[in-house]
């Protein structure tokens, strides 16, 4: 999972794995919040407000 600050940039990622699949995502997500950072989620309106289009999916 990719992590983003504030302005939505890519900054890093994150991986989890031993559970399943929706729950590594979950917990992943989680840990990237707890330090107060942002997901591709958290972010997805940040490119259809300018035009930018932030991930691929």
């Amino acid at each position: 999972m990719q992590i983003r600050n504030a302005a939505g940039e890519v900054i890093g990622a994150v991986g989890v794995t031993g559970d399943s699949e929706e729950r590594d995502e979950e917990l992943a997500a989680h840990g990237i919040h707890a330090i107060g950072l942002k997901t591709d989620e958290d972010c997805a309106a940040l490119g259809r407000r300018s035009g930018i289009r932030l991930t691929d999916r």
